[in-house]
């Protein structure tokens, strides 16, 4: 239930997921995800793992359409950045 004068909250169908863990008990996950009207896009999250558990908490997230364009965009800005 959605707290008074929220919408409520969709729900999106994870396609694939990968997660990369990091540092002690941190990590990014990134996936693909279904929207329920059918647009499928690509979700990078950070977030962490409470003491002693499995269980994901988030922090932030950022989502941007599935489009070779764009996602060929954003590597190449990776690549550039990481040069040396």
């Amino acid at each position: 239930m959605s707290p008074p004068g929220r919408a409520p909250r969709e729900e999106y169908e994870t396609v694939k997921l990968e997660t990369v863990n990091y540092g002690t008990n941190n990590f990014i996950e990134v996936s693909k995800k279904k929207a329920p009207n059918g647009n499928l896009f690509i979700s990078i999250s950070k977030g962490w793992y409470p003491a002693q558990s499995t269980e994901k908490r988030y922090k932030a997230g950022i989502g941007f359409p599935n489009e070779k364009e764009i996602i060929d965009r954003i590597l190449a800005a990776f690549n550039e950045i990481v040069k040396e």
